[in-house]
């Protein structure tokens, strides 16, 4: 969620607090809780198995929006009837389904791409100077895939930088 926040000039957050047992899902799972039914809206809590609707938040020029958060099969149903929309306007309009497309699938267009439906839209991300706090933090193929660009570009830059590639033991000793 932070290189999708980055490229796209946000920052993301899910919360996902139980109204009945008021446990704090992590967003891990607020994801599992999802039960992939494009019509239902809610995740499941961990602990007392409540339904509820977790939001997304969203950090963008100063200012905190708070907005339904979709499981990935609930967006790719909802993308056909916006097929029309440029990215712009579809963020304006339907910021909720906007959003939750680029935090599963790091861009819009790869959302309409994933769903089968021909977008004819283009979204221009600025990620040369974006990525590079996330460089050797994570595979260049991911890295890659949600800045829309070939991984040997992602490879290239990080090697340029000196920059170790990412290794699951690295990542792991970080986090200690």
């Amino acid at each position: 969620m932070a290189l999708v926040g980055a490229l796209h000039g946000e920052r993301y957050e899910t919360n996902g607090t139980c109204p009945k047992c008021r446990r704090q899902l992590t967003t891990g799972e607020i994801l599992r809780g999802f039960n992939r039914d494009p019509n239902d809206f809610t995740t499941r809590c961990t602990k007392c198995g409540d339904r509820f609707e977790p939001q997304l938040i969203a950090f963008t020029n100063g200012a905190r929006i708070e907005l339904p958060f979709y499981c990935d099969n609930q967006v790719l149903a909802q993308l056909g009837k916006h097929k029309n929309l440029s990215p712009e306007i579809l963020a304006q309009k339907h910021p909720a389904i906007y959003r939750s497309a680029i935090v599963h699938h790091g861009s819009i267009s790869v959302a309409f791409q994933k769903a089968g439906i021909k977008y004819n839209f283009d979204e221009t991300l600025d990620w040369k100077n974006k990525i590079a706090g996330f460089l050797g933090k994570l595979p260049d193929t991911v890295i890659a895939k949600c800045a829309r660009v070939a991984v040997y570009k992602i490879r290239a830059m990080r090697r340029q930088m000196r920059i170790p590639r990412f290794t699951t033991k690295v990542a792991m000793a970080e986090m200690e």
